[in-house]
């Protein structure tokens, strides 16, 4: 029996499933997976949005209630005035500034939700930017491939120091509102 032929029918079956290993993903895979990052995403950031939206509309319900209340505060201060002018007018001033302080209290509040809620979809914007770019890069191989994972981690780290930026400003923003209310 002659074994040549079948030793180079071996060795050419294993120079080609090696030379296979080093191959680009298929375009047709890398636009599934890509789809579905960028689906996965959009729902993350979805949720995300929903629930930084639901913060906020619960901080910007405790400021009505709070402005409610002072409004009621003023409301009573000025009743019980009534011939008493000089004592009701000093009764009002301090109502009007507690009140004041109130309302100056949560509206800071409300920035704050606001900076961390806005941080967080931010934040997960970026995650879901890069998640979709390296699936892009998955289509490439060799430095192509190193170099568009390392600018999609760039972009990522960038977006991240840019919403903690805009995140710390208002947070002291916040801070200088309510150290202003006393």
């Amino acid at each position: 029996m002659n074994t040549k032929p079948l030793l180079l029918c071996a060795s050419l079956a294993a120079a080609l499933l090696l030379s296979a290993c080093d191959r680009p993903e298929d375009p047709a895979k890398t636009r599934a997976d890509v789809a579905k990052a960028q689906a996965e995403a959009t729902q993350k950031s979805q949720d995300v949005r929903a629930e930084a939206n639901k913060d906020v509309a619960a901080a910007q319900s405790d400021l009505a209630k709070t402005q409610a209340e002072a409004n009621k505060d003023l409301n009573a201060a000025e009743r019980s005035a009534g011939d008493q002018r000089a004592d009701a007018n000093k009764e009002v001033g301090t109502a009007v500034d507690k009140a004041n302080t109130k309302i100056t209290k949560e509206e800071a509040e409300v920035l704050r939700t606001r900076a961390k809620a806005d941080y967080d979809v931010a934040k997960t914007d970026a995650a879901a930017a890069q998640k979709v770019a390296e699936q892009r890069c998955d289509a490439l191989t060799g430095d192509a491939k190193d170099s568009c994972q390392s600018k999609a981690k760039a972009d990522y780290d960038a977006a991240v120091t840019a919403a903690e930026a805009r995140r710390d400003e208002r947070l002291r923003e916040a801070d200088s509102l309510t150290a202003h209310a006393g």
